[in-house]
């Protein structure tokens, strides 16, 4: 009989994309739809998401239509993602290869100025100067509580028209966060449980200061878990004396408040009342908001005191991104200096599923012990 010769093909198909998409200004749901597959740039690495965390941004982008000119609809929003590299840009190959399992901040710089380069999608094309890899130890859903609330802090808190501190190192024993009386200088973070303050008590750990916090009794131990060296009621009417008296002969280089509603003017007062005893450094009274800008806070702040303002993507375009994402936050993870907080919660699967986790984020918004919402990407 005639041998019948039959070729098997081993090609692999070319991977498809999907995104979550806003298809106009304050609509719902998102509409899940095929994409562009996305191409890396030179400093560029494509990510195949794993999991994303949901931000109070993303429900204020679908509510409110802010921040997506009308211009960039349908739109692909999301800024928390963690994954696989797929593809490395040819200024990314000394860094990443593909298989590597990141963590990353979406939609920045020149990646997100479609506004079609957000998280919400399977394969999505990260900044690398916002990216770091991730140890085995470390799950996508963990790992993807950090990105939009460590970039945030850092930004606030290193980048030279903000607060302008010294970056964090693993092991710090830095001594520009330490006062002319050899004891280590103090940064107060107001909302110590939330996901900003959560990173920023630990990146100032590494950069050298003590820290010193605000949070309900509860939460507590949960700060100083992170190294907080002073946790205080929020809730307790004494709590600015309380601050102002714990801090007695200690140098405090300002205020981060990672809370920022209703709270920007009680943290200058706080620091009003330091300055009288002689415990701000330099005579600089700074109080530096995770709100991007003015208009957003709704206060009125008593004279003398500065306020910063925080956009958590901006550190991309500077020196902070690759300091902090690039060379502590891989260091950190793998070293166990950077905890993963606040804890994941998956609270569903799929693109499908970022509407529910929208929904739910919507919903709770308000507590400031609430879980970092994760919904995994399979």
């Amino acid at each position: 009989m005639p041998t019948t010769n039959t070729t098997t093909s081993t090609t692999t198909p070319e991977p498809k994309n999907a995104a979550a998409w806003l298809t106009a200004p304050k609509t719902r749901p998102f509409r899940v739809a095929e994409a562009p597959m996305p191409v890396a740039g030179p400093d560029e690495v494509v990510v195949r998401t794993r999991a994303v965390a949901l931000n109070p941004v993303d429900w204020y982008i679908q509510a409110m239509g802010i921040i997506v000119p009308a211009e960039g609809y349908p739109a692909v929003i999301g800024c928390d993602l963690a994954g696989d590299v797929i593809s490395v840009g040819a200024n990314a190959t000394a860094t990443f290869a593909p298989g590597d399992r990141v963590c990353g901040l979406a939609g920045t710089r020149g990646a997100g100025a479609n506004h079609k380069s957000g998280a919400f999608q399977l394969y999505t094309k990260v900044d690398r100067a916002v990216l770091a890899k991730i140890p085995v130890s470390v799950s996508y859903a963990q790992a993807a509580v950090l990105p939009l609330g460590l970039s945030t802090a850092a930004t606030a808190m290193f980048q030279k028209e903000a607060m302008a501190l010294p970056l964090p190192v693993i092991g710090s024993t830095a001594t520009t966060a330490v006062d002319a009386a050899g004891k280590k200088k103090v940064l107060l973070v107001w909302g110590g449980r939330t996901s900003v303050g959560s990173c920023a008590i630990q990146l100032a750990v590494a950069a050298g200061f003590d820290v010193a916090t605000t949070a309900s009794a509860r939460n507590h131990a949960y700060c100083r878990s992170l190294g907080a060296a002073w946790a205080f009621d929020y809730r307790n009417p004494a709590i600015e004396d309380d601050i102002v008296a714990a801090l007695k002969g200690r140098e405090c280089v300002g205020v981060l408040d990672a809370w920022s509603r209703g709270s920007v003017a009680q943290c200058a007062r706080v620091l009003l009342k330091l300055d009288e005893n002689g415990s701000v450094g330099g005579g600089r009274k700074w109080v530096q908001t995770v709100m991007p800008s003015a208009d957003m806070v709704d206060e009125e702040v008593p004279k003398g005191v500065e306020v910063g303002y925080a956009y958590g993507s901006t550190l991309a375009n500077n020196e902070v991104g690759p300091a902090t994402w690039g060379k502590w936050v891989p260091e950190a993870l793998a070293t166990g200096a950077l905890q993963c907080k606040p804890d994941p919660e998956v609270v569903a699967q799929g693109l499908d599923g970022i509407q529910t986790a929208c929904d739910t984020g919507a919903k709770d918004w308000g507590a400031s012990s609430s879980p970092k919402l994760v919904v995994e990407i399979v």
